[in-house]
């Protein structure tokens, strides 16, 4: 008995098994300051958060979080995705731009495998427009190591935005989440 389902691709696969267009070959006169640069981003407290270029992303509203007994209150546990468990992080209260625990109803899952980790969020991610905004040559005091792993910031209205490398920053924060 043939089984066709044998050569499905597993969906990691099936993800990121296209690459964008090289557009550079059709000759395009665009100047590079009228493309637009867009990039998803989230918000914890006063700050803003960019999801990182070519990072797979997505949003579980309905979602059970596992404890993991004997560690840190930001650790709120795991989650099972797709039979994965992904690391579950209140990042709000982990740098402490909460004092409480937050029961947020948005866990954003960030990149894929075995780098997937999930932070609890307030509301959904949006899309912000870049291009115009200005980088700052110095970056302000930011809670929690934050500053290691940012390579830009902006100020947009009263508002920081930071790309982060968030994948840097849990492998940091993995060694501190026992008691």
């Amino acid at each position: 008995m043939d089984d066709e389902s044998s050569n499905w691709l597993n969906p990691e696969q099936a993800l990121t098994r296209f690459k964008r267009p090289d557009i550079s070959i059709l000759d395009l006169d665009v100047p590079s300051q009228s493309i637009q640069k867009k990039r998803y981003g989230y918000v914890l407290g006063n700050i803003g958060f960019l999801i990182p270029e070519n990072t797979l992303s997505e949003v579980m509203k309905d979602f059970q979080v596992y404890a993991v007994p004997n560690t840190q209150a930001w650790m709120k546990g795991l989650t099972n995705l797709r039979g994965n468990l992904i690391p579950v992080y209140d990042l709000s209260l982990l740098l402490g731009l909460s004092e409480e625990i937050t029961n947020y109803e948005n866990l954003l899952v960030l990149d894929t495998g075995t780098r997937s980790v999930a932070i609890l969020i307030e509301s959904l991610p949006k899309t912000y427009e870049i291009s115009k905004w200005k980088a700052l040559s110095h970056s302000p005091q930011l809670p929690g190591h934050l500053s290691e792993y940012v390579s830009e910031v902006y100020a947009v209205k009263e508002s920081i935005w930071l790309s982060f490398d968030h994948h840097e920053y849990f492998k940091h924060i993995k060694e501190q989440v026992a008691l």
